[in-house]
């Protein structure tokens, strides 16, 4: 009897010992089962879905390039592909897909062709004094000297409304992308509409109103002003399409390589050297395979120039990946301090404005704009810092940010700003000063961004005319959504390593233009980036979601939340296709929110009350049951044996 006791003590004790990793086996496969049971009504796996979706949202970039005024003979298509950037590198950190270009090459007919420049030459002005040409010895002096002399002359030739000719194109030529990631790039040559010595040339004329004066824009930078439109080569932005008319001629890049070296304007590009296509091919036979290989190369160095600064949805590592966004600037003035009532200065930054524009291209984003205006006198330890820090050379008085006044606005915004309004706060130094300016690097700017903060500097004579309250000059909203835009993550539509020429856009981010927003291309960037982004995260999250939703215990309560992520996740990469970055940022923003949702449901249930028990638990609970147990059964076979 003493034996078979014994036997079913170890038996029992064998038994509740092991009851930890016949539990933990258990409680992995009840994991599994509870992703299945999820993932059954949808009839997908686990991997299955994260592999998908991931996949999905790696989509080529298809750049349709069609060619206007061209003989096919004339361009090596071939080659010229092999000479374009075919795929261009993203940050990682937040993940970002990198992008790859397949390229689609065509040429418009004859008639359309014909149609197109009869269209053109309806609504083109010819004749004197059309337009502006830049006297770059003048511009030279100015340089050399600090003097401001009228360096944009008055030029014959034919002027061309480019807004005009982009929505011509987008009514005629243009064709919307559908269930594809697509841009469409046209490139004409209209070398007929020149003179055959180039004493007249032809041009594609842009102008704009100032957000805050509501007065059309005359002034250029560094002072110089009288420039009632610009001269482009060619437009684009409003759709997804550009147009560069490469037998077109601007003053733009001259000014560029002449005057901004130090910002990069100096490259190898050809079409610095060569700043039509007239230039070119009066200088290489474009029927010898030199002139061939030449027209490769300068067409190349174009289309690599919009590839790279426009086409691409570029993107700093610095992108906001929030929905909710806090723009706070505040305007340190001293013109009040120097005769100027505050109602006659008010008007140069608009609160409004800014968040209606904000608004209209970006509407994903929860945007709060706040402008608070102060007087620089009522803190003298930061007037009396910036008062210590003024130099003066020929070009006037100035303030060299850089580093030291740079590295005391950045440590003191705590100071002047709420840096816990939002997920991602934006604050902005505006300073406005009788007539110091301020500068980085020895560059003078109205603006400076792309920190995660911003420095706004206009003086009384960059808002005036000669600082003639009567004429007001120019605003600073534009520049502010400028800024904010750095801050954002958008680049400038020109760079150092893509060149300048992908200027001509209807941008606020670019130097040319003289748009108050941002271009498609640039909505679409941002647009583009926050799905990456929170898409990425959020497939992580899913993950770890259901694996906690597993050990809680599967509440059933939590299901249909669970498949409203699920389907929320799997709508994501067909508005992303469809080029939806409105649809898709905005369902990106909501499924994190859902999953945070989750996550504070699992924590609040907790896993220690579900039905899984640890090893360790086990463990105790074995040792509580066991011990009295074996010292019950002791007892029992010691009466025995006394009986015995």
């Amino acid at each position: 009897m003493r034996k078979k006791n014994m036997i079913l003590l170890l038996v029992l004790l064998f038994v509740l010992i092991a009851l930890p990793f016949i539990s933990s086996s258990k409680t992995s496969t009840g994991k599994l089962q509870a992703i299945a049971t999820i993932q059954q009504r949808k009839e997908l796996t686990k991997n299955d879905l994260i592999f998908d979706l991931t996949q999905e949202l790696n989509a080529t970039v298809i750049l349709k390039i069609q060619f206007i005024g061209f003989e096919s003979s004339m361009i090596n298509l071939s080659a010229l592909e092999g000479d374009l950037y075919n795929t261009l590198s993203h940050p990682k950190n937040p993940p970002l897909e990198d992008v790859s270009f397949a390229f689609e090459f065509s040429f418009a007919t004859k008639n359309k062709t014909e149609t197109l420049k009869d269209y053109i030459s309806s609504i083109a002005v010819n004749g004197t004094n059309t337009g502006y040409d830049l006297d770059i010895d003048l511009l030279l002096d100015d340089l050399n000297s600090g003097n401001r002399s009228n360096i944009f002359i008055p030029r014959d030739g034919m002027s061309i409304n480019a807004e005009l000719v982009e929505d011509y194109l987008y009514q005629h030529f243009y064709q919307e992308p559908v269930n594809e990631t697509s841009y469409t790039f046209f490139i004409a040559n209209f070398s007929e509409f020149d003179s055959a010595d180039h004493s007249l040339e032809h041009w594609y004329d842009t102008s704009g109103i100032d957000l805050d004066s509501e007065q059309p824009i005359t002034w250029w930078y560094s002072g110089y002003g009288n420039l009632s439109k610009r001269a482009a080569m060619g437009w684009g932005g409003n759709y997804r399409f550009c147009y560069l008319d490469v037998s077109a001629r601007s003053w733009y890049l001259d000014y560029v390589k002449t005057a901004w070296t130090a910002l990069g304007g100096d490259g190898s590009e050809l079409y610095y050297k060569y700043p039509d296509l007239d230039n070119l091919t009066q200088t290489f036979d474009p029927h010898m395979t030199e002139g061939q290989a030449k027209i490769q190369q300068y067409l190349s160095d174009w289309i690599n120039s919009y590839i790279g600064n426009i086409f691409s949805k570029p993107v700093s590592s610095k992108v906001c990946i929030y929905q909710t966004v806090s723009l706070q600037v505040k305007v340190f003035e001293n013109l009040t301090d120097n005769g100027f009532a505050l109602e006659d200065i008010t008007w140069c930054i608009n609160q409004s404005k800014i968040f209606n524009q904000l608004q209209s291209d970006l509407p994903w984003i929860n945007f709060d704009v706040k402008v608070e205006w102060t007087k620089l006198s009522d803190y003298p330890d930061l007037f009396d810092y910036l008062q210590s820090r003024i130099e003066e050379d020929i070009d006037g008085k100035y303030i060299e940010v850089w580093p030291e006044v740079f590295n005391y606005l950045s440590n003191h915004r705590s100071d002047y700003f709420n840096l816990e309004t939002a997920e991602f706060v934006l604050p902005c130094y505006f300073f406005i000063t009788n007539e110091v300016g301020f500068r980085y690097r020895g560059i003078s700017f109205a603006g400076l961004g792309g920190m995660g903060w911003e420095i706004l500097l206009a003086t009384q004579n960059s808002l005036f005319e000669n600082g003639q309250l009567d004429q007001p000059r120019r605003g600073m909203s534009q520049v502010m959504i400028h800024e904010l835009g750095h801050s954002l993550g958008l680049p400038h539509p020109h760079s150092g390593t893509f060149g300048w020429g992908s200027s001509f856009v209807a941008d606020v981010m670019s130097y040319f233009a003289m748009e108050p927003g941002y271009s498609t291309f640039y909505q679409d960037a941002i647009g583009c980036a926050q799905t990456e982004a929170n898409f990425h995260y959020a497939l992580t999250e899913y993950e770890t979601a259901l694996q906690l939703y597993a050990d809680a215990g599967e509440p059933q309560a939590l299901n249909d939340l669970i498949t409203q992520i699920y389907d929320s996740l799997t709508l994501i990469p067909t508005y992303y296709k469809q080029m939806d970055y409105n649809q898709s940022a905005t369902k990106a923003f909501v499924v994190r929110e859902q999953l945070q949702q989750l996550f504070d449901t699992l924590q609040n249930t907790g896993t220690s009350s579900s039905k899984t028990l640890t090893s360790t638990s086990y463990f105790g609970i074995s040792l509580a049951i066991v011990l009295p147990v074996f010292i019950l059964t002791k007892k029992v076979l010691r009466r025995r044996k006394d009986v015995n």
